[in-house]
């Protein structure tokens, strides 16, 4: 039996987008905090780069989280 796909028009948000925009702030308050600490620490150094390490750790959490841990796709 195929899996029904459903079609959530523009302007709104269902509860499965809710809960993918959820994980994804977690993640990026995780990926914040931990560069945060590294850099409060002294374990790493940004330098000039905060800004841009600010915006790359959030997806850098993502992608090795979905490298390591399993994960369902519907293709």
């Amino acid at each position: 039996m195929a899996e029904k796909i459903k079609i959530v028009n523009g302007g709104k948000v269902d509860t499965a987008g809710w809960k993918k925009i959820g994980k994804s702030f977690l993640i990026t308050i995780i990926a914040a905090a931990i560069g945060f600490i590294a850099d409060l620490t002294g374990l790493v150094d940004f330098g000039n780069l905060n800004s841009i390490a600010i915006v790359v750790l959030p997806w850098v959490a993502n992608t090795l989280k979905v490298w390591l841990l399993p994960y369902e796709s519907k293709a």
